[in-house]
């Protein structure tokens, strides 16, 4: 608690003294501007399982990938305001691991609307600016690439970095963000301060269908995350990445991150959530990440990468809690590591007056220390697609194939279980996706 408190109060000093520098900005006022963004994904995804008695007939969900109003509002050059909701209606969509009942069936309301980013913006130089609020870990250049323009049909299933179930916490978190450029925004910088784990977490486990919670945080220990990325070519714009630039920039950009939480969960915890000592283990996360773009006559070819550890200091093999396991040292985002490489060609050329086709391809390779049950999982993901801009990332349509395999047969979310042990029936050792994409938004 007094690490917290001390860290509480040097962010509340940084976002003071940043606060009485930027007073001096209000003379320049101005009327205040709002932008308003509408936006949304439309997928069908068709997997060879998920239907019938052994769970391996075909089947196709059709669902909102993401639906987003966002505003963003500045009372003058410097001080803002950014409020974005995300809606997740009839989307049964369950990562790469399955399927959940859709929400359609079960919600006859069906609006799951939730805030997805809101912060406070302090834009006071190209050096120095803050976000406080809800935004993204800026840990990985894959998790601050804009989800509207990806460059395979959505970012990698498992980049995304420790503690929770849902987008707010392993993609966001609340806290304070500090991000600047120097030697004209090529050398860029993110240094942040989030909440990290807090308190208990509860879950559905995924066989036996029961809530479980994670045992209490051992501290209350804030996160702290670091990025640096230089850009050899042109500099990238904004406070994150695109997947692709659409051959508007010469990109060559590499980049890495850190993240560390002190004694962020206990280490001996036994199966049914008893807490044996005081032993705890820290959460560290190094990541490292590329892009090449490069626009010629003939075409724009792009090439991406991303290389990302996560490490609970195998603190899974002695806390055999599945709340713990399940949100916290494991699973999809818990202790792994990992990486993903991409490339794509934009075609010389358009498609009536604007339209642009870009097929890509895309391999993944990561290693999990504890995964549905299993420890040392391996998932290894590979596919194909196209691309068709047809008003560049505003109305897009997009095409892919994936395969998935895993090195040990797994169960999966949806399938069949045995009534007593819990123990899945239904197992794979791979499968395949087929997956459109519309996309349409006013941004």
């Amino acid at each position: 608690m007094k690490i917290a408190t001390r860290s509480m109060r040097a962010l509340i000093g940084v976002a003071a003294a940043v606060a009485i520098v930027g007073t001096a900005t209000l003379a320049r006022a101005q009327e205040p501007t709002f932008k308003f963004e509408v936006k949304g994904q439309i997928f069908s995804e068709t997997t060879d399982f998920g239907t019938g008695q052994d769970r391996q007939g075909s089947r196709t969900d059709i669902h909102f990938q993401r639906l987003r109003l966002a505003v963003t509002g500045m009372f003058n050059d410097v001080w803002g305001f950014k409020f974005q909701t995300c809606g997740n209606c009839g989307t049964s969509k369950n990562g790469a691991l399955g399927y959940a009942m859709t929400l359609q069936d079960v919600d006859w309301n069906d609006r799951d609307i939730r805030i997805i980013d809101g912060y406070a913006i302090a834009n006071f130089s190209e050096k120095a600016n803050l976000k406080i609020g809800l935004t993204k870990i800026p840990l990985t250049r894959a998790n601050l690439d804009d989800c509207f323009a990806p460059l395979s049909q959505d970012r990698s299933y498992f980049v995304y970095s420790a503690y929770g179930t849902s987008p707010a916490k392993f993609s966001r978190d609340m806290g304070l963000v500090a991000w600047g450029g120097f030697s004209d925004d090529k050398l860029r910088y993110y240094a942040a301060a989030f909440q990290g784990r807090e308190g208990m977490t509860a879950t559905v486990h995924p066989f036996s269908g029961a809530t479980v919670k994670s045992s209490i945080e051992p501290k209350s220990s804030l996160e702290y995350v670091g990025r640096l990325h230089y850009a050899f070519l042109d500099a990238e714009p904004g406070a994150g990445y695109q997947g692709s630039y659409l051959g508007e920039l010469k990109v060559f950009t590499v980049g890495g991150g850190v993240a560390y939480e002190p004694s962020a969960v206990y280490r001996n915890v036994t199966s049914a959530g008893v807490v044996l000592d005081e032993a705890t283990a820290d959460y560290t996360a190094y990541s490292a990440d590329m892009m090449f773009e490069y626009p010629t006559k003939g075409g724009t070819p792009t090439a991406t990468a991303q290389y990302l550890k996560l490490d609970f200091d195998d603190a899974y093999k002695t806390n055999l809690n599945p709340g713990d396991r399940l949100v916290n040292i494991s699973g999809m985002n818990g202790q792994k590591n990992g990486y993903y490489v991409k490339g794509a060609y934009l075609f010389p050329g358009k498609i009536g007056k604007e339209g642009m086709m870009q097929p890509f391809v895309l391999y993944e390779d990561w290693k999990f220390a504890y995964l549905l049950g299993i420890t040392d999982q391996r998932i290894k993901q590979s596919g194909l697609g196209l691309n068709y801009y047809i008003h560049k990332q505003n109305v897009r349509l997009t095409l892919e194939y994936l395969k998935t395999t895993f090195d040990k047969a797994t169960g999966f979310v949806g399938g069949r279980v045995d009534p007593i042990t819990f123990a899945p029936i239904d197992k794979l050792t791979s499968y395949n996706t087929f997956r459109i994409m519309m996309q349409v938004g006013a941004f």
